[in-house]
């Protein structure tokens, strides 16, 4: 399927679940989010790295002009994405694309808990990440960076359906990474930092970009296979 193709069906699945979400019973919380509608990351499914977040803003600017999508390969310059441009220069010559574990808009990401508090709003979550988990196999990256430590929940069988093993010391330089694991069903890695945001503090960044070179440096080779 070529990512055009791809990319139609995707925003019909997520629709779909939306629009079965809201003809539920739910709460206003609930619904008042569901109602900002969604937004989803036109990947790259050349890419080998993947970076993730858990769900979109409400902002406007980096949606492209169809207004339900955007592409991380234009917005190197943004408020938001450019902190990852910056970050993971040293990996662009591998491909990097983005995309959310959620397609829900929301700006505080403590809202999320909003969708845990019941059978329905789990069942949406669930749903979302069943769409999530084609793309992360659209893609079929060879490590993800997960740049929020509270999606790493939803990396669990209960959740997304993958199963995580911290990563086996193979490599001198993993054993300096505590939040590296593998992902059995996939064989691909995935790193699990703190949220990188606009008020990150210096040492969390420092660390997390020292994580970042050891990853290179344990990497590189293995991506080039």
């Amino acid at each position: 399927m070529n990512n055009d193709s791809f990319n139609s069906a995707l925003k019909a699945k997520i629709g779909q679940v939306f629009t079965q979400f809201k003809s539920q019973s739910i709460t206003a919380e609930q619904l008042a989010i569901a109602e900002e509608g969604f937004v989803f990351s036109e990947v790259n499914p050349q890419a080998k790295i993947l970076v993730m977040g858990i769900n979109p803003s409400l902002r406007n600017d980096f949606v492209s002009s169809n207004g339900y999508s955007y592409n991380y390969d234009h917005l190197s310059t943004d408020r938001y994405f450019k902190k990852f441009s910056t970050l993971l220069k040293d990996f662009e010559q591998f491909g990097i694309t983005y995309c959310d574990l959620f397609y829900q808009r929301h700006t505080e990401q403590k809202q999320i808990e909003h969708f845990l508090k019941d059978e329905n709003g789990r069942d949406f979550l669930k749903n979302q990440l069943a769409i999530t988990k084609e793309v992360i196999e659209h893609i079929s990256p060879e490590l993800i960076l997960l740049f929020n430590r509270k999606g790493a929940m939803f990396f669990s069988k209960e959740w997304i359906g993958y199963r995580l093993e911290q990563q086996a010391q193979q490599e001198p330089h993993f054993e300096q990474i505590d939040d590296l694991y593998n992902i059995n069903e996939l064989e691909t890695l995935i790193y699990c930092s703190s949220f990188l945001g606009y008020r990150t503090r210096k040492e969390t960044y420092t660390r997390i970009y020292n994580d970042i070179a050891l990853l290179i440096k344990s990497v590189t080779r293995f991506l080039k296979n």
